[in-house]
């Protein structure tokens, strides 16, 4: 069982200029569970993502990652320092929509590079790392292949063991599906599953919903940047009760219907 953190949202909110993009969130993401953030486009989620490890900065609220302040040094106070930040982040791994590999490198040597820039560790050590978590996501045989002979599933999978290398505490997703072609979907959504089956904390961003409903410990529904339910799937996804989430399920089911 791999080492996992807790994060605890409170009343957090985020402007861009006038817009207001979060609304007064509080969500607790339990450890060793997946969360999954589900919603319209446009409704926060990913900013919601990307505030929990200060990507993105958030203007009022806390987010506690094992009960430690992220982004500021007290609640309402000045931002953290970025070495303290950097030290936070240690125990963060991140996988975004685009697979943000190195071209010149290969499978290995993308994984290995965190390793040996931000860990400090030698590199015949970061390299065997590598070697090890390209393994886990079911790519051993493709540890010396560039990005240009990978599928975006393989390059997708190359940049979650990047991210599982630095043995991270919490896993966050923002929609690491996205930009694939659809046959491609499933060999991601299986690794993550695997990682999930481990005990990782994950929060995850997602369009798919068979994911949300088979893996998920608890489903989030965003809109407009408000926290409009949070339950276990079976209720968020079968039986909602608030209209809205009535109305984006009915939606994404008749864009999803053959």
């Amino acid at each position: 069982m791999v080492q996992a953190s807790s994060v605890e949202i409170r009343a957090v909110n985020k402007y861009y200029g006038p817009f207001h993009a979060l609304k007064n969130i509080s969500l607790s993401i339990p450890p060793s569970k997946v969360t999954c953030l589900i919603g319209p486009s446009g409704s926060g989620k990913s900013t919601l993502l990307r505030c929990i490890n200060f990507l993105e900065e958030y203007d009022a609220g806390e987010i506690r990652i094992d009960g430690n302040l992220i982004g500021y040094d007290s609640p309402g106070g000045r931002k953290m320092s970025a070495k303290k930040l950097r030290e936070m982040r240690r125990s963060i791994g991140m996988v975004f929509q685009q697979f943000n590999l190195w071209p010149h490198m290969t499978a290995q040597e993308n994984v290995a590079e965190g390793l040996i820039r931000v860990r400090g560790i030698a590199k015949p050590e970061a390299m065997k790392r590598a070697a090890d978590a390209l393994a886990k996501v079911g790519l051993g045989d493709k540890i010396a292949n560039h990005p240009s002979r990978l599928s975006g599933g393989q390059q997708q999978r190359v940049a979650i063991a990047r991210a599982v290398a630095m043995e991270p505490k919490l896993m966050l997703f923002d929609e690491p599906t996205s930009a694939l072609d659809p046959e491609l979907v499933g060999e991601v959504l299986n690794v993550m599953k695997a990682l999930a089956n481990e005990g990782m904390t994950m929060v995850v961003v997602t369009h798919e919903m068979g994911f949300a409903a088979h893996v998920a410990d608890q489903v989030a529904f965003l809109e407009k940047g408000e926290l409009v339910g949070v339950d276990e799937p079976a209720k968020i996804l079968h039986h909602p009760e608030d209209p809205r989430i009535q109305a984006f399920l009915r939606t994404y089911h008749e864009r999803n219907s053959f």
